[in-house]
């Protein structure tokens, strides 16, 4: 008896192991196609912008951690009782600041962009920026690459 329960718990966790295998590649094959993807990049290619991208969302994910900061205190502010009208105006000011200094970034990083594609992979990048791709609507950066790419590495 205790060696027929061993063996159906030994089946089992051979069972369970094997699905976690199937679901885990299955998974990594149907990775969402992120709007760089459609690009049809050769390796060159790739490599330069990867490079290009990991140093735009590294500046990228600096604001958004400042902006999220700023929210917080935006929001404990109306949260109060008598919230500080100077403080929200500092705090609204300060988070106008941070998308502005991120604007010429933006601008020089589709520059660099502009530089490494082909005519043909440009106009596929100008109708990503058209269309808003999977980010936010109005925000070209998030067009190109979402907060936070599924199953990619950074």
């Amino acid at each position: 008896m205790k060696t027929k329960l061993l063996l159906l718990l030994l089946v089992a966790s051979v069972a369970g192991n094997a699905a976690f295998v199937v679901t885990t590649v299955y998974a990594r094959r149907q990775r969402i196609v992120l709007p760089m993807d459609r690009l049809g990049l050769g390796q060159d290619q790739r490599a330069r912008l990867l490079m290009l991208r990991r140093e735009f969302v590294s500046e990228r994910e600096q604001a958004h951690a400042r902006m999220a900061a700023l929210r917080d205190s935006l929001a404990d502010e109306v949260r109060k009782a008598a919230p500080d009208r100077g403080l929200m105006l500092r705090v609204t000011a300060e988070m106008t600041d941070i998308q502005a200094r991120m604007r010429p970034k933006l601008v020089a990083h589709l520059l660099d962009m502009h530089g490494v594609l082909r005519p043909e992979q440009r106009a596929l990048l100008a109708d990503i920026l058209r269309s808003g791709g999977h980010g936010a609507p109005g925000c070209p950066g998030a067009a190109l690459y979402p907060a936070a790419p599924p199953n990619e590495a950074k």
